[in-house]
């Protein structure tokens, strides 16, 4: 769909955990393991929300993706999961292309 995506990782930083900046032509988000912000850049409003989960394992995200897994399992009501296995490969995908234009300086088209 046109999108381009830019993905960095810094080991050196003053910070330990995960900061995550996405930038959209309206807008962006903004956040770290414990708060997100989203701003409108077309009416200045921002959006704060706490992250919900503090447990290990992916800032809570493990334990997240696991309990999803057992609701849906015990509900028989697939539409409990917030992630598909079409999302998984996806995003395993664009790991790999960036780990490719990583070791040969490139763009890649994924």
């Amino acid at each position: 769909g046109g999108v381009t995506a830019s993905f960095s990782m810094e080991g050196l930083t003053s910070y330990h955990g995960r900061r995550t900046r996405i930038m959209g032509s309206m807008g962006d988000i903004v956040g770290d393991m414990d708060t997100m912000v989203h701003t409108d850049f077309r009416t200045g409003e921002k959006t704060r929300w706490e992250t919900p989960l503090t447990a290990s394992g992916h800032g809570g995200g493990d334990y997240g993706l696991v309990f999803e897994w057992v609701r849906a399992l015990s509900s028989g009501d697939i539409s409990k999961l917030s992630s598909t296995v079409a999302d998984a490969i996806e995003s395993h995908a664009m790991a790999i292309k960036a780990e490719q234009s990583r070791l040969k300086g490139s763009v890649e088209t994924l």
